[in-house]
């Protein structure tokens, strides 16, 4: 059995086909719905068994969860009797055609990122430590597996996003990239140092990890200061690995990485830091800046070599007052660096998205004229989709905003299908516009929520959009 689905079923079949006709069968009889797929699965033991075990763990889950999956299994049932009269979800060419500015199909849906927890909820199955930033523990196990680990956790989110029906994936980012022989470097039961020179701190509360300080304190140690290789054999295996999984898929796959600011900063340790070096040695702030820029670039390089469709840069800018970074740093290291790695991106044809949150006003002109062909997420309070999308929305296409701080986690799912409407209101008039939340999944968000975000972006997010009559 595989994350919940039958195991002589193929994950890719997991979602697709049918969450796009819950438009049209949102309501119906699910008890009626599983006695049918207990009489397509009589014929194998094994896969009544499965059937049997998904049943129990999504009914515990919630009546979205469940009806999603009904709906899921139905249309794996449809296409190995030979059904017809169902349209193929064509996953790349929705999300591609929306990155372009122009109306796909449906409203495409991603995320940048799906937390431990959440994975697991969505594959009804434990999944590995990540290996570098999350949910890891000082062990011998733990140092020694870290490669394989991250690994196994990449593959298990990239099976939960197409178990959501997700268009695409984030197959990867420069945090999880790791080689064999890396090992979280354990200062005390809490607080280790990674691959980048982060000092980070998990919490059992939060299930996850958080920055507490970095390695570089003065020029002398930056000069000592390496950087992970991209091009490492075990970071290309990795990478390859990873996509190759979903090779002869309809999906798009999504290389996450940095320009430079937010490693620098972090690395550094604090921004308050990187404030005072800009004043007091801006030179030192410049060198750093360049040195962990040149890496990023690197693994633009390294990402598109190995086969990502679309880079995401991920550098965070702002607050909700807006930008916390130095201006004059932005100007002269931070966005140069930017540019940098979209003009590296189009020259092998690949879109390059630009997450941040926070209060992007200020400086949003100049994010733009780097050449981004996406932004994410347009966080909800200190900006406006509908005021981006009008400014904006002929230049970029804009990723977002579905709001991950209160109701994605502490919403009912009425609350959740009318946060999705204002986004698709606001947002994906006359195509350009790509659902996801207003960061990322995190651990604290409910599963049942998640499944009624992509339920309800299939329903509501049809073009034409004037067909849409659901309630605001």
């Amino acid at each position: 059995m595989l994350g919940g689905t039958p195991s002589n079923l193929t994950l890719r079949d997991d979602f697709p086909v049918v969450l796009g006709v819950l438009k049209t069968r949102h309501e119906f009889d699910v008890a009626g719905q599983w006695e049918l797929i207990l009489a397509w699965s009589g014929s194998c033991a094994d896969r009544k068994h499965d059937v049997v075990q998904i049943r129990s763990g999504c009914q515990n889950q919630g009546p979205t969860a469940e009806r999603c999956t009904v709906l899921n299994i139905l249309g794996l049932a449809e296409q190995e009797v030979g059904g017809k009269g169902r349209d193929k979800t064509k996953h790349r060419e929705r999300f591609l055609t929306a990155l372009d500015l122009r109306e796909p199909d449906f409203v495409p849906i991603t995320d940048a990122g799906l937390d431990p927890p959440i994975v697991q909820g969505i594959l009804l199955k434990e999944t590995p430590p990540t290996g570098t930033t999350r949910s890891v523990r000082p062990t011998s196990a733990i140092a020694a597996d870290s490669w394989q680990s991250s690994v196994e956790f990449r593959l298990a989110m990239v099976e939960a996003c197409l178990r959501l029906d997700f268009d695409a994936v984030p197959a990867f980012s420069d945090y999880s990239l790791i080689t064999r022989s890396y090992s979280p470097k354990f200062l005390d039961s809490r607080r280790f140092v990674d691959q980048w020179g982060r000092v980070l701190e998990t919490s059992e509360k939060g299930k996850t990890t958080y920055f507490v300080g970095g390695v570089v304190n003065t020029p002398q140690e930056l000069e000592h200061y390496e950087p992970p290789d991209p091009f490492h054999p075990d970071i290309v295996e990795m990478m390859e690995t990873i996509l190759g999984s979903v090779k002869d898929k309809d999906i798009v796959t999504i290389g996450e990485l940095h320009s430079g600011w937010h490693l620098a900063f972090q690395v550094r340790g604090g921004i308050d830091r990187m404030a005072i070096d800009s004043y007091r040695n801006p030179s030192f702030a410049r060198a750093l800046m360049d040195k962990i820029g040149t890496t990023c670039r690197s693994f633009a390089e390294a990402m598109i070599e190995a086969g990502v469709d679309v880079l995401f840069v991920t550098d965070d800018y702002a607050d909700n007052h807006g930008p916390f970074i130095d201006r004059k740093l932005l100007r002269e290291c931070e966005l140069p660096n930017l540019k940098k790695i979209v003009e590296i991106g189009h020259r092998h044809d690949v879109p390059v998205l630009k997450h941040s949150d926070g209060n992007l006003y200020p400086i949003l002109d100049e994010i733009c004229d780097t050449g981004i062909d996406g932004l994410h997420p347009i966080e909800p309070g200190p900006m406006d989709l509908a005021d981006v999308k009008a400014r904006y929305g002929s230049k970029i296409c804009l990723l977002g905003n579905v709001d991950c701080k209160y109701v994605l986690p502490y919403g009912s799912e009425e609350d959740v299908r009318r946060d999705v409407r204002r986004c698709v209101d606001a947002g994906a008039e006359s195509g350009g516009f790509i659902l996801a939340s207003s960061n990322s999944i995190h651990s604290n968000v409910k599963v049942d929520n998640l499944y009624a975000m992509v339920d309800e972006a299939r329903k509501y997010g049809k073009y034409p959009l004037p067909q849409n009559l659901a309630p605001k």
